[in-house]
């Protein structure tokens, strides 16, 4: 029935990528003391660098007053909201449709026929509506990992070229409660020797598990 349909259906809830899952954790407009103090720590740092092989990123600097940051989080909220509005409209309109069609076919207004034909219409509709929701779901999805993309090739190009000048081979982000690894100079993977290492233990431990045998 077309009312189990209404009431099982959930409004379209838009998932913000540029929450910035792996670089931040806060909110771009979180309070203004708490900016300062994120300032006055990343200008300090800033002031008093020196060349060495680490260093870190303020991650909560970035995501405040990294101007690329800022405008792609306004921009994606202000694009989920209307979406969201849009999606809304759409289901107060098919709603209001519903209760029509119910209130029309209790007063005899409409023929068992003609009612049946307008409640496989309005099912349509909220098929169509359920696609769209997906669709724009998607789309919206695909955007905003582009400019998260965007932002990390960004940040990543910066830290290139600042530590060719200072030198650094790793570049923390650091946070309060976490820290990630921002940059990483190629000469330092060693994932090649590790793995072969791993594979070799586990080569000789099954050798020996099938000489045991």
């Amino acid at each position: 029935m077309i009312k189990n349909t209404f009431t099982n259906s959930i409004y379209f809830v838009v998932v913000v990528f540029i929450s910035f899952v792996a670089l931040t954790g806060c909110n771009p407009k979180e309070s203004k003391n708490a900016s300062a103090s994120t300032t006055t720590t990343a200008s300090t740092s800033s002031n008093s660098s020196v060349e060495g092989d680490i260093a870190y990123v303020n991650v909560d600097s970035l995501n405040v007053y990294y101007n690329y940051l800022v405008d792609i989080s306004d921009k994606t909220e202000k694009k989920q909201l209307e979406i969201r509005r849009q999606l809304e409209q759409s289901e107060i309109k098919l709603q209001a449709d519903y209760e029509s069609l119910q209130k029309r076919a209790s007063q005899g207004l409409l023929s068992e026929n003609a009612a049946k034909k307008e409640q496989q219409d309005l099912q349509t509709q909220v098929q169509m509506l359920d696609r769209q929701k997906a669709s724009m779901s998607e789309a919206f999805r695909l955007q905003s990992e582009k400019d998260l993309n965007k932002a990390f090739s960004n940040i990543e190009s910066v830290l290139e070229e600042y530590k060719a000048e200072k030198g650094y081979r790793v570049v923390l982000g650091v946070q309060k409660g976490m820290s990630m690894i921002l940059y990483t100079d190629k000469n330092l993977d060693i994932t090649k020797p590790v793995l072969e290492l791993l594979n070799e233990k586990y080569k000789t431990e099954q050798d020996s598990a099938e000489v045991a045998n």
